[in-house]
């Protein structure tokens, strides 16, 4: 190696010598803080937390960010099962929601449903059905008072929260 090299290296590695450098901080005659490399002499100067270093640059691990080794996989296949468990946990909570969703709408519509007929039936109107041979017949008050009693009871279970 040449000698000039060898003082080129040498002169690009002082300033970074240079900036490794501990910081002081003290309050001056008039109550002031004051910030220096270098404490005053006499003067109750105390280092402080800031470190002019350049900071260390160290390579991410292999997974592209600083991981540790317990909690995050280690490849990118078990990385990649992980996210194919939570994605399928999220679509099972998803779907389980939708579903409770559902029902509850199909509870209040039944509710409402069943609240309609009471109504009509206690307003005293005609009132039709078909029996079994598909003929329409009119309620009289006894079948009138099953039909309200069994509506009730669907109220009753339809209804309640």
């Amino acid at each position: 190696m040449r000698p000039c090299h060898a003082a080129l290296i040498v002169l690009s590695v002082l300033p970074a010598m240079a900036m490794a450098a501990q910081v002081y901080e003290w309050r001056d005659a008039t109550g002031t803080r004051q910030f220096s490399d270098k404490p005053p002499v006499g003067v109750d100067a105390k280092a402080i937390g800031i470190n002019t270093r350049s900071p260390q640059i160290t390579a991410p691990a292999a997974g592209g960010a600083a991981q540790s080794t317990e909690e995050a996989p280690k490849t990118w296949a078990e990385k990649n099962e992980d996210f194919a468990k939570r994605r399928a946990e999220q679509e099972a909570d998803g779907a389980k929601a939708r579903e409770e969703a559902e029902q509850e709408e199909r509870r209040k519509a039944a509710c409402d449903s069943a609240r309609k007929q009471l109504q009509l039936l206690e307003s005293g109107t005609r009132v039709q059905r078909l029996n079994d041979r598909g003929e329409r017949e009119v309620l009289d008050d006894a079948a009138r008072k099953e039909e309200m009693a069994r509506v009730r009871d669907n109220i009753k279970h339809a209804c309640e929260n």
